[in-house]
């Protein structure tokens, strides 16, 4: 297993969002097997001390949200940001010997990856996991004409391993069913 899908949930959807949390989810493309998981809140104060960005809209779109989403997002301890950007390096480094053979999946090519790095650069963290590591989610779906919508969501949306899950199901079923079709021919 070296794919990890990413999914961040955020006050914002600049490259410089604040970040309230941070899940991970270690999966195989191949399989579609789930390894191991991340989950950490994040304080928000240091995050807009050093140029972190919530804007009106994203805070209007989380009022409009479900309880159990904002429920998700409340029930996670908030650590100051260096410490959860280091304890994301460590659960990589203890679960990959060559980061640099990770594949990050984000989803969306300006977002989860983007505003990740970008954290760690205000924050002055190195990051594990190298630049040329990420993947994005909605490129491959859209490249492979996939119907998102039509698998079922299992758990609450907008808790990051829930999401993370989900987006893995439906990109591990495409790349497994495309495989299959590429060994029919």
């Amino acid at each position: 297993m070296n794919h990890i899908m990413l999914d961040l949930e955020t006050l914002g959807t600049d490259s410089n969002s604040v970040v309230v949390s941070i899940s991970a989810v270690i999966f195989d493309m191949q399989t579609g097997k789930i390894g191991n998981t991340f989950e950490i809140g994040l304080d928000t104060y240091a995050q807009e001390k050093n140029g972190g960005i919530t804007d009106e809209e994203t805070l209007a779109w989380w009022a409009k949200q479900n309880q159990a989403a904002k429920d998700e997002l409340a029930r996670l301890i908030k650590v100051p940001v260096d410490e959860a950007l280091s304890e994301f390096n460590i659960f990589i480094k203890k679960n990959f010997t060559a980061p640099s053979k990770i594949k990050l999946w984000g989803n969306g090519a300006t977002f989860d990856n983007v505003i990740l790095r970008n954290l760690y650069k205000r924050h002055n963290v190195n990051f594990v996991v190298p630049y040329y590591a990420d993947k994005d989610v909605r490129t491959f779906t859209y490249l492979e004409k996939v119907n998102t919508r039509a698998y079922e969501f299992v758990g609450v949306k907008h808790r990051g391993i829930d999401d993370c899950k989900h987006q893995i199901k439906y990109c591990t079923d495409t790349y497994i069913n495309n495989r299959k079709q590429n060994h029919a021919n």
